[in-house]
């Protein structure tokens, strides 16, 4: 049973925690709303439609507010019982410091339990909810998300360059280019007009209207041509007054069903994190496995062939000169072209496993993270009273420019592993939780310094030790031994 000495306690705390959390809540979503303005103001859309989207799409930062709080809200209720004496008060009166924090750490501890659950159910939940708004927005405003001036793959399909936007729904456009992207081997259209609209289709919106205006269409006709036949052939262009194009938007507008992991790993709860990384584990091994045997059986094919080759004749296994030079151009292009498809083959390899590979760090770190930010919240606590009980500063300067700190510290060791593990440097599940790990030691030095009511920013009591150990060594003078009985 709390006793009034545990309520007054966490009353003290529950003050200053909710008065910060608002106004760090405030920072953070403020600050993350700034960034994400540019791509919705101006395009026409209500601003209650633009505060709903950038709340689902800002509310995450909750993960981060929450361990600052705790964090600098318990060194300020700590630090304010040392500066009133309260502290040493109850000391005195023979409870411990672990006694002391232990309604507090209880209290942290349900906190870290309800982030969890909040990383766990809410997040993906407000995800979800953000990605359904954003894609009914493009529903009816395709251009929301253009920038002027940048190469942007919204319209699926194609990727487009336009100078300038306008329009009440941004549908007006100047200065455009346009690329039609096709698969290897199939014909592909440039496009560059002065002007066009780009809107949704008023019969059917799951398609896109493009309408452009005196421009010119650039083709490359290379279907079913070999090599020869695409090098020989002249360059192909259309001068128009207008161009129209019906774009089928079908499975932006359907993404909600979308399962590709790269899509849709966000909107997942841990369950169904771990079935997507089980999944993901079981097509990368599948992928590796095909990939060496296909490797081995072209490396072992070639090998056989030069095994046929004698290094001491230095016969060859056949003669171009035995051929014509019709032949022998034809083998020689063949040649040069196998060789091509070979290296453009070990690229796109190369360019997959990075990809598989940075796609597990990230749906790993998804996973992890939730209880990696649960783990902050109690080391913050313990690094936090301690240091609070140990500085005795309560009130706004010393606790924020120490929170400061430790918040700056932390977060970059925990970025910083992430973006190693996306990058393949370091292993996801251990970059997720380098942070925690690298700040526990310190959390448990401090809660020990605290409890001992040790001076742990006073310098002497890390120096003396070790003065006093090499004089040991120091040789005494006699006569200064004498001079001192003078």
């Amino acid at each position: 049973m709390l006793k009034k000495l545990d309520w007054y306690i966490i009353k003290t705390f529950l003050g200053p925690f909710f008065f910060i959390f608002s106004v760090l809540f405030f920072i953070f979503i403020v600050q993350f709303a700034w960034q994400q303005m540019e791509k919705f103001v101006g395009k026409g859309l209500e601003w209650y439609t633009i505060t709903e989207l950038l709340f689902w799409l800002g509310i995450n930062v909750i993960q981060l507010v929450l361990p600052l709080t705790i964090l600098l809200g318990s060194i300020m209720t700590m630090g304010g019982f040392g500066e009133r004496y309260e502290l040493a008060a109850m000391k005195a009166s023979g409870i411990s410091l672990t006694r002391i924090l232990a309604p507090l750490f209880t209290l942290i501890a349900l906190m870290a339990v309800g982030l969890y659950f909040f990383g766990d159910k809410v997040m993906p939940y407000s995800q979800e909810k953000a990605r359904t708004m954003y894609f009914n927005i493009l529903q009816t405003k395709p251009t929301v998300s253009m920038k002027e001036g940048v190469f942007i793959e919204t319209v699926p399909g194609f990727q487009m360059k336009i100078n300038k936007v306008s329009g009440e729904n941004s549908e007006k456009l100047e200065d455009v280019f346009v690329h039609q992207n096709a698969p290897f081997g199939e014909n592909t259209m440039t496009i560059i007009a002065k002007k066009g609209n780009l809107a949704p289709d008023k019969n059917d919106n799951h398609y896109l209207k493009m309408e452009l205006f005196d421009g010119i269409a650039y083709t490359d006709n290379i279907k079913n041509k070999n090599f020869d036949e695409r090098k020989r052939q002249e360059n192909q262009y259309t001068k128009f007054d207008t161009l129209n194009y019906y774009i089928d938007i079908s499975d932006i507008l359907n993404s909600g069903k979308d399962e590709d992991p790269g899509n849709s790993y966000k909107y997942l709860d841990g369950k169904g994190l771990r079935h997507l990384i089980d999944s993901l584990n079981t097509d990368y091994r599948k992928y590796y496995k095909d990939l060496k045997t296909n490797m081995f059986n072209q490396n072992y094919y070639y090998s056989s062939k030069v095994k046929q080759v004698d290094s001491v004749k230095t016969s060859m296994i056949f003669d171009l000169k035995e051929y014509s030079s019709q032949d022998r151009d034809r083998i020689i292009n063949q040649s040069i072209q196998m060789v091509n498809r070979d290296q453009e083959n070990m690229t796109f390899s190369e360019q997959e496993i990075v990809n598989r590979e940075k796609l597990y760090s990230k749906v790993n770190i998804h996973y992890q993270r939730n209880f990696s930010y649960a783990v902050t919240c109690i080391i913050f606590f313990l690094i936090g009273s301690s240091l609070g009980a140990i500085v005795k500063k309560g009130g706004i300067g010393m606790p924020v420019v120490i929170s400061i700190i430790i918040f700056v510290i932390y977060f970059i060791l925990n970025f910083s592993a992430e973006n190693m593990a996306k990058n393949g440097k370091l292993d996801p599940t251990f970059a997720a939780w380098a942070a925690n790990i690298i700040a526990l030691p310190f959390s448990i030095l401090f809660s020990y310094k605290a409890n001992q009511d040790s001076g742990l920013f006073d310098i002497s009591i890390y120096v003396d030790p070790i003065v006093k150990y090499f004089n040991k060594f120091k040789k005494t003078n006699k006569n200064e031994e004498h001079s001192r009985y003078q």
